[in-house]
């Protein structure tokens, strides 16, 4: 899932090397709507309703600025929609916090309302590809219940002009430098709109996603946008002229960014389990400067650290140096992709001896060796953050017949959000303690051994971390009120 928050000056570096590349390759991009993606993204904004808060949605403001997704807000509140709430609550309970695999799947899918799929799901691990199953049988059921299809067949002319913003700004030829630096080419390219997305409100904004799937005949590469540019209210959805799609900057920064995805992730997926290994890289470090954009899940980040090295490796590539520095500022400075100059430095390896890569898969593995040689206390000095740390005593009172009871969070002393390796020492029958040792941005949870034990506890929000920001060694006291069933 990628959402950043743009102003025009970050988003006109993209054009910049779009305008001045000398680009003659001819790839068509097929403009199309999804009422799968579509379908999604009116439960993704239930859910942050009744959350308050779901990745990068805040479920408490005024949507109108986004005609389409606020009429279907409004629609949806005739209903009880407590069911697919939960279904996707539980859902990401086994996904994590991602919408990655999500869209692909639901692109693969057949358009709902039919069942089954059009293209196989690549996904190694089995309960996260049995729990996306499911979730995409209940988003059907849904659209079926909401009638959804006879709703997005009443709102065409919208979609349309969303479309149709979209192809009058997309560049022929843009493709053939990407295509050059990954040494590969797609099948087809195409570009989903999505105008019921619902990102915060600003001059101009976006989210994309670049999902790549395999078809009978080749690759296609796939990309799902947002609407990027706020609409003034009116009364009546065909009063509106303007779609907010006509933003020829962030169209060609979309293609060229979400596109690269197609590029990349496809190599990634089968390395995710050795890319978790250094997971303690996000929960003790990029965590709180990456899940407000929507890449808290570290094989996500890692693949937007990389496609955003290779869009300044193509402009250097394409003799655009002011460009590739002003990309790096963007990437590294204003949104916290640190790692960038050390993946470029590698990078540089792959463009010298493309001879013996001949593409990009075949430099995938030697790529992430990066990982393998930074460390949180490396990451945290680049991110500004403090390297100190600090040892908590924490005393939790639980119910009696609590059995073991285990701490998670943050910190790899205290499992990184594993909820059954750090369990705590049992003092009494309804007294646990445990002493470790944390920087200064703790977060943490209580569990029985699973998330579906977790322990509620007094003072804290249900299902919200206990969160503390230290400055000293520090003795803490809670109460768990009662577990999860």
């Amino acid at each position: 899932m990628k959402t950043l928050k743009m102003i025009n000056k970050s988003i006109l570096t993209l054009m910049m090397f779009l305008l001045a590349a000398n680009l003659k390759s001819q790839s068509k991009v097929d403009v199309e709507f999804s009422p799968n993606i579509a379908t999604y993204s009116i439960v993704e904004y239930l859910v942050a309703k009744h959350q308050g808060r779901l990745f990068y949605i805040d479920g408490k403001t005024d949507i109108s600025y986004l005609p389409l997704a606020d009429l279907a807000n409004r629609e949806m509140e005739k209903y009880d929609n407590s069911k697919i709430i939960k279904a996707m609550q539980d859902y990401l309970q086994v996904a994590g916090q991602q919408q990655d695999l999500t869209y692909q799947v639901l692109l693969k899918h057949n358009i709902f309302p039919a069942k089954g799929y059009a293209y196989q799901i690549e996904e190694n691990d089995n309960a996260k590809k049995e729990a996306v199953k499911k979730f995409a049988e209940q988003l059907r059921e849904f659209y079926v219940e909401r009638k959804l299809g006879a709703f997005f067949k009443s709102q065409s002319y919208f979609i349309e002009g969303a479309k149709n913003e979209v192809k009058k700004n997309i560049p022929t030829g843009y493709m053939a430098e990407m295509e050059k630096y990954y040494g590969q080419k797609f099948l087809a390219y195409r570009f989903y709109v999505n105008p019921f997305d619902v990102l915060p409100y600003s001059e101009v904004f976006w989210h994309g996603n670049g999902p790549m799937f395999k078809s009978d005949k080749g690759q296609i590469a796939n990309m799902i946008s947002s609407a990027y540019v706020p609409l003034k209210k009116k009364n009546n959805i065909k009063d509106y002229t303007e779609f907010g799609f006509n933003h020829p900057e962030t169209t060609n920064f979309l293609i060229t960014h979400e596109f690269g995805h197609s590029f990349v992730n496809q190599y990634l997926g089968q390395y995710e389990d050795s890319i978790n290994k250094s997971n303690n890289l996000m929960s003790e470090a990029f965590i709180d400067k990456m899940d407000g954009q929507g890449y808290s899940y570290w094989p996500s980040c890692v693949g937007e650290h990389i496609v955003r090295s290779g869009e300044i490796r193509i402009a250097l590539a394409n003799g655009n140096p002011e460009l590739a520095e002003k990309l790096r500022q963007q990437h590294i400075k204003e949104n916290y992709f640190v790692l960038i100059p050390d993946f470029e430095k590698k990078m540089k390896e792959y463009e010298n001896n493309r001879a013996k890569y001949k593409t990009f898969k075949d430099f995938v593995p030697e790529l992430l060796t990066v990982l393998d040689k930074t460390s949180v206390e490396k990451v945290r000095t680049k991110l500004g953050l403090s390297n100190v740390k600090y040892e908590v005593n924490l005393t939790v009172n639980v119910p009696e017949n609590s059995g073991d009871v285990y701490i998670t969070g943050n910190q790899s002393s205290i499992g990184n959000w594993n909820p059954n390796v750090i369990k705590l020492n049992k003092t009494g029958e309804t007294t646990r303690q445990i002493t470790f040792k944390t920087y200064p941005d703790l977060k943490f949870k209580l569990t029985k051994g699973s998330w579906e034990t977790e322990g509620k506890i007094d003072g804290i929000e249900e299902g919200k971390d206990v969160s503390l920001s230290l400055d000293k060694n520090t003795s803490v006291n809670h109460t768990v009120k009662n577990w999860k069933q």
